[in-house]
């Protein structure tokens, strides 16, 4: 019996990780075939903050102005960086990745952006209260709430300045968090001066990655440092990793870039109750994939017998909260930002994914009968789904690749005309916004405005002057 019990729970091991390593080749395909676009074209180049950066503020009109030298060492991105906190934005830290791999090439990118959605989903799971032990009912939540649910999925975990802005900002918020909620599911917790640096060091990188994620991970600090020392657990790199965080966030909230790029974008702004309802769509829309991915968590509560929270019971409802306080400070933003949403899931999946790790412990599950041919028919249906996606990429891809060709042997032509992207196979219908098609009417983004500002950088890019968006 033991026997055959080793070899259920080993065979049950192999499935669970040919299950993860199919979903994360999917996801390299997927980045590997998005090409460079927008944004990747203004951030190849050092930050020209004395005339007006490198997008919406550039200023074009002159050789001069329009000159920008493109990033080819360390030494440019750290210039560049310095230039940006001043001129444009405080995300200095999701801003140097992403000129640190436009620098480096996009093939270092693809496998970078892959192992980190590896490690953003392992350490969901290592919150949800295991570690090497993974659940395939959690894992498949996971992946469904990631590559279904999440609003502007692919400019936010697929597309390079993206993926740096939002799907690595993520992870670096949760890995800072991991320790507190250890500390709190095991009652103890060491403390050393190697830790306090190091929680430190996590806490910068966690308060400046983004600035509803941030506040956000601050707000679940606090809570879970007030539970550490109801239960006479506090340590001091606790403090010292919240404060880190206040600092990083105070650094990317105040920067003088934030009031500059306010002032280009929206002039004389002020908040008002227009803005308010016009954002509540966008905030809606991420909600609503908030809730549907904390099923799980509402399904294990109404299951549950009365009595005394666990800990990790505690921590269910308040990473689910976490997870709603994103979209709800994106609400104050003079633009709601559809792409938080992958930053808002992360949070709720840590709960979703606790929700069903207690199912499956305490045998809350459905009959094997039932929900066998149903996990089956959905990762039938998840397959073919996902074959589609990969079938219009590599269109994509090769639409992409002659566009950049035809610019690099036109390079004389002033402006070069571009025509719309060729992707000859589209399914529009059951696509929507999870393609890349939805974002790539033209090569890069170009416009029919030759003053555009990525018209001039995909042209410099590829060694012309300019390029310019024209009729089939």
């Amino acid at each position: 019996m033991n026997l055959m019990q080793h070899l259920s729970r080993t065979l049950n091991s192999s499935r669970t990780l040919i299950l993860f390593a199919s979903f994360a080749g999917y996801f390299f395909l997927r980045t590997m075939f998005l090409p460079l676009s927008h944004d990747d074209f203004a951030y190849a180049f050092i930050w020209d903050g004395e005339y007006g950066g490198n997008l919406e503020g550039m200023q074009i009109g002159s050789p001069e102005v329009e000159y920008r030298e493109r990033v080819s060492s360390l030494s440019d991105i750290f210039d560049s960086l310095a230039s940006y906190w001043f001129t444009w934005s405080g995300k200095i830290f999701a801003c140097g990745l992403a000129q640190l791999f436009i620098w480096l090439g996009k093939p270092s990118f693809n496998i970078a952006n892959t192992i980190v959605f590896i490690l953003l989903v392992t350490v969901i799971i290592n919150l949800a209260n295991t570690w090497l032990k993974m659940s395939r009912a959690a894992l498949m939540w996971i992946f469904f709430s990631l590559f279904i649910l999440a609003a502007s999925f692919v400019t936010s975990m697929l597309w390079l300045t993206g993926a740096c802005n939002y799907l690595w900002m993520a992870f670096f918020q949760l890995l800072f968090l991991t320790p507190y909620v250890k500390a709190l599911r095991s009652h103890d917790s060491s403390s050393s001066p190697l830790k306090i640096a190091l929680m430190s060091f996590l806490g910068l990188l966690a308060g400046c990655s983004n600035e509803a994620g941030a506040l956000a991970t601050i707000c679940l600090t606090a809570f879970m440092i007030q539970r550490s020392k109801a239960q006479g657990i506090f340590r001091t790199w606790m403090m010292t990793g919240f404060a880190a965080t206040i600092v990083g966030c105070a650094f990317m909230l105040l920067a003088p870039g934030n009031f500059a790029r306010l002032e280009v974008l929206y002039p004389n702004f002020s908040y008002t109750t227009e803005i308010f309802f016009t954002n509540l769509d966008g905030f809606f829309r991420v909600v609503v994939a908030d809730l549907i991915a904390l099923i799980p968590v509402v399904v294990y509560f109404l299951k549950r017998s009365f009595g005394r929270l666990t800990e990790s019971e505690v921590l269910m409802p308040a990473f689910s909260v976490a997870g709603l306080l994103v979209p709800t400070f994106m609400l104050l933003a003079p633009e709601f930002n559809l792409q938080i949403s992958v930053t808002s899931l992360a949070f709720i999946l840590v709960a979703a994914s606790s929700a069903i790790l207690e199912m499956e412990r305490l045998h809350f599950s459905l009959p094997k009968k039932i929900l066998r041919p149903v996990f089956v028919a959905f990762t039938a249906v998840l397959v073919v789904y996902f074959a589609t996606f990969i079938y219009t990429d590599i269109s994509i891809f090769n639409a992409a690749r002659r566009q950049a060709r035809y610019i690099q042997r036109n390079v004389k032509v002033d402006p070069v005309p571009l025509s719309p992207m060729q992707v000859r196979h589209r399914f529009e219908e059951i696509h929507g916004d999870k393609s890349a098609t939805a974002y790539l009417e033209y090569f890069g983004g170009v416009r029919k405005n030759e003053n555009f500002y990525l018209n001039l950088l995909v042209a410099r890019y590829y060694g012309a002057r300019h390029v310019l968006a024209v009729e089939e």
